[in-house]
């Protein structure tokens, strides 16, 4: 079974360690260091372990603990970073990185070359996908019937128009370019999950304009409707102050 450990998921940062005995990868670094430095030690590392940091897009709560890991560790889109000499991806490529296969995947955000992943090790995958407003059907068709998804469903849309952001920001959230609401990550999943799907992680989910229960309810009334059995599929919530384990 992959090993997935989630230190923090929503606005306010970023971090997942994805690892396990020949690897440690980091995925986006947007918490403070304490909060990575204390997560290895869940698992016995040291920041100087991992292996590889990989970044989704360019947003603050995304790489806030940039500045404290090295250019060659590092992996993202040229143009997406403002670093020197980091390891350039391209979209759809696949690369095999301590035997991990991993393929980035295009998303659709309003950053530099936003991108998700698919983490293939041995025989099992991973689809990571959260910061976008919708996706892009060549990245659908990368992801179907994978056994794991971590999802961004960020937030509700009524909770999100009563709420007292500015309309801008609404507009920015419910856009192309924003994030996936609960119903869009639902119908998105209801077209992805098969017969190898083990266990969905919703991500990203905001503290003002969303809940857990909200997040999950939707998914299960969705999933429900369109006749999908998940009892034998685990599904939880990403925290943003609490630390999430597949």
């Amino acid at each position: 079974m992959l090993k997935f450990i989630n230190l923090a998921s929503g606005s306010k940062g970023n971090t997942s360690l994805f690892y396990d005995d020949d690897f440690l990868f980091v995925i986006d670094f947007g918490t403070c260091k304490k909060t990575l430095v204390d997560g290895l030690k869940l698992i016995n590392k040291k920041l100087s372990d991992v292996d590889s940091f990989f970044f989704t897009h360019n947003h603050i709560d995304h790489i806030k603990g940039l500045n404290f890991i090295d250019a060659n560790k590092v992996y993202a889109l040229k143009g997406t970073l403002n670093l020197d000499n980091y390891n350039y991806l391209e979209y759809y490529k696949e690369y095999n990185i301590k035997n991990v296969l991993i393929t980035p995947l295009k998303t659709s955000h309003d950053a530099n070359n936003p991108l998700g992943y698919l983490f293939k090790y041995k025989d099992e995958e991973l689809v990571y996908i959260t910061d976008t407003g919708v996706i892009p059907l060549k990245t659908l068709n990368l992801i179907q019937n994978k056994e794991y998804y971590v999802f961004e469903s960020n937030h509700d849309i009524k909770l999100l128009l009563q709420s007292n952001r500015s309309l801008l920001l609404k507009d920015r959230i419910l856009s192309t370019l924003g994030h996936l609401s609960n119903d869009l990550c639902s119908f998105y999943l209801g077209e992805l999950i098969g017969k190898r799907t083990k266990k969905i992680l919703l991500a990203h989910l905001s503290e003002e304009c969303n809940s857990d229960d909200i997040a999950l309810d939707t998914l299960y009334t969705y999933l429900d409707s369109i006749n999908i059995d998940r009892s034998n599929i685990d599904i939880d919530t990403l925290k943003q102050h609490s630390v999430t384990t597949l």
